[in-house]
């Protein structure tokens, strides 16, 4: 199946703020060595929230959604990963039950890693050990941005912003602009940018009008990146 090339062994390029993009080659690759590959096809169960936290995953290619459902029975996205980044380990670390779903966006490649396996890898490997506290730190800073941007910016400019991190992270550009890469409906979008779905529908309605963006099904284009930034700035609707 030609796995050691579909595992990303032979890749050197991560993207930007990923795991794997923050270590040095020789850790990068012990790293990609542990566990053995899985893909998902897209929208399948990958980790699922209130599960024993036993293994975790190394992302290789394709995109996943990190879902939470409350106790009012619904489904919350709190953010998107992508190649690089290292899943589920914080219920690994922890011993503790899932705290969220993954579901995986597109079709996926990953390796799926024992939880005694990464346990013992990061005790004899300080730097990668480092670079994964460092990643949840870096998610931990990242949701308290958040909750200031839902105090300081109205949620259309909110919506901006999410839509414009997705392109920086995992964007790519098309004859017709930047698809942001990851399918995403607008309840999603409402959902990362803390808004409601009706206000997502506005703000589209008059991004699409701006000839901002383009939108098929779960597909969202970007036509004008600057453009797009300066509409976040100066939003001409509210919440």
């Amino acid at each position: 199946m030609g796995w050691g090339k579909e595992a990303g062994l032979t890749r050197t390029d991560w993207p930007e703020g990923s795991l794997l993009s923050r270590l040095h080659r020789r850790d990068r690759d012990a790293l990609l060595r542990l566990g053995v590959p899985i893909s998902y096809a897209a929208r399948q169960a990958v980790l699922r929230q209130g599960e024993e936290g036993d293994h975790a995953l190394l992302l290789v290619s394709g995109q996943v959604k990190i879902v939470v459902s409350t106790r009012q029975g619904r489904e919350v996205l709190l953010a998107v990963r992508g190649p690089g980044d290292l899943l589920g380990e914080m219920a690994v670390l922890e011993r503790r039950k899932r705290s969220a779903s993954i579901l995986a966006g597109t079709a996926v490649v990953a390796r799926v890693i024992g939880g005694a396996e990464l346990r013992e890898f990061l005790s004899r490997h300080n730097d990668v050990c480092l670079a994964v506290a460092r990643a949840v730190s870096e998610r931990l800073r990242s949701a308290d941005r958040d909750r200031v941007d839902f105090v300081v910016w109205p949620a259309p400019a909110r919506i901006v912003r999410v839509l414009l991190e997705i392109v920086r992270r995992f964007g790519r550009q098309t004859p017709h602009g930047w698809d942001i890469g990851v399918p995403l409906t607008q309840a999603e979008v409402a959902s990362l940018a803390g808004t409601a779905l009706s206000t997502v529908e506005k703000t589209f309605h008059a991004m699409q009008e701006a000839g901002l963006v383009r939108q098929r099904y779960r597909r969202i284009v970007v036509t004008d990146l600057g453009d797009l930034g300066r509409f976040g700035e100066h939003p001409p609707v509210r919440n």
